[in-house]
């Protein structure tokens, strides 16, 4: 028994051969990047998920339920229309809105918003050009300038090219 373990721990080679002296350090190791990668991550990353005033954001929630309620009140609705370089809004009843304001919200990442203005071309009908080629899934806001109600959507533009908006129902 002395002479395998002899073989197997040869005093000749030197510690960095020593496949034993291995698979002690890697564990160790292997941690440490992993802290050191999660750590890089954590610094360079931004979450965009806290905000300062959730206090304040807090006590706006009623404002929008408000907001909510009154497009439901006037029973506004439309359909948004993504076509290369523009977007379309049409929408089923007459708004006397001469500009709205779409938000183009990305789920997770608030650095990719888009706003645009909306100005009326057509009856019931409003466009606006975009300038960047937007790909994936999107929230969509809908309101006047003074925003007094809002209509929202939800459209993925790998598979779709329009979107319905009504107010939230929730």
């Amino acid at each position: 028994m002395i002479t395998t373990m002899k073989n197997e721990i040869n005093e000749n080679t030197p510690w960095y051969k020593q496949w034993m002296v291995w698979m002690v350090i890697t564990p160790p190791l292997t941690a440490v990047i992993a802290g050191i990668i999660t750590i890089n991550i954590a610094i360079n990353s931004d979450d965009g998920l806290v905000v300062d005033d959730y206090y304040k954001q807090g006590l706006g929630i009623n404002q929008t339920l408000q907001r909510d309620q009154l497009a439901r009140d006037l029973e506004l609705a439309a359909t948004a229309y993504f076509e290369p370089g523009q977007l379309k809004v049409r929408f089923q009843k007459q708004i006397k809105e001469p500009v709205l304001r779409l938000r183009l919200i990305h789920p997770t990442q608030s650095q990719r918003d888009i706003d645009l203005v909306l100005e009326t071309f057509a009856a019931n009908a409003y466009q606006s050009k975009l300038d960047a080629k937007i790909s994936g899934s999107w929230n969509i806001l809908l309101e006047p300038e003074d925003k007094s109600w809002r209509i929202l959507g939800r459209v993925d533009l790998n598979t779709q090219s329009n979107s319905q908006l009504s107010p939230n129902l929730k």
